[in-house]
């Protein structure tokens, strides 16, 4: 009985250690304010193409050619988002799950598709990168200027 305990002993804390670290269930939901808007930004995105800068532009393309981040939108929508070959093109004039406005695309990244209309494959959201809002922003950004030259 006493072998047991001691084995169970580090097992409960860790459970403990784990549940605090978490934020503390209801009561923390409580204290923050239960906001059922929690996707909205702390700061507004205008989706005026005139604010698009060329920083964000370059921040982008590093982000859609993989030289940042943990993923490569290049590899299924092709280098410079021409022909991809289990994307859709990013630079014609047809949109499949967007209306190609830089809100759109801004939306579709973040939501990913998870029944595209004519490739198999999914997008997870945000292409499965964990981007920030500035680095959503960039890579929509790029993408919003690739398609409408």
């Amino acid at each position: 009985m006493m072998r047991m305990s001691r084995m169970l002993l580090p097992a409960g804390i860790a459970v403990a250690t784990l549940i605090a670290a978490c934020g503390g269930g209801e009561a923390a939901k409580e204290q923050e304010g239960d906001d059922k808007d929690d996707a909205t930004p702390a700061v507004a995105v205008s989706f005026d193409p005139s604010t698009i800068t060329d920083a964000e532009l370059a921040l982008g393309d590093s982000i859609f050619h993989g030289l940042i981040g943990a993923t490569s939108c290049q590899s299924c929508h092709g280098a410079g988002g021409v022909n991809g070959a289990a994307a859709p093109s990013l630079v014609d004039d047809k949109w499949l799950h967007s209306d190609g406005s830089f809100e759109g695309i801004h939306k579709t990244i973040a939501s990913g598709v998870m029944t595209p209309k004519e490739f198999s494959g999914v997008m997870p959201p945000f292409g499965g990168a964990p981007l920030d809002a500035a680095k959503h922003r960039a890579v929509a950004a790029y993408v919003y200027k690739i398609s409408h030259k």
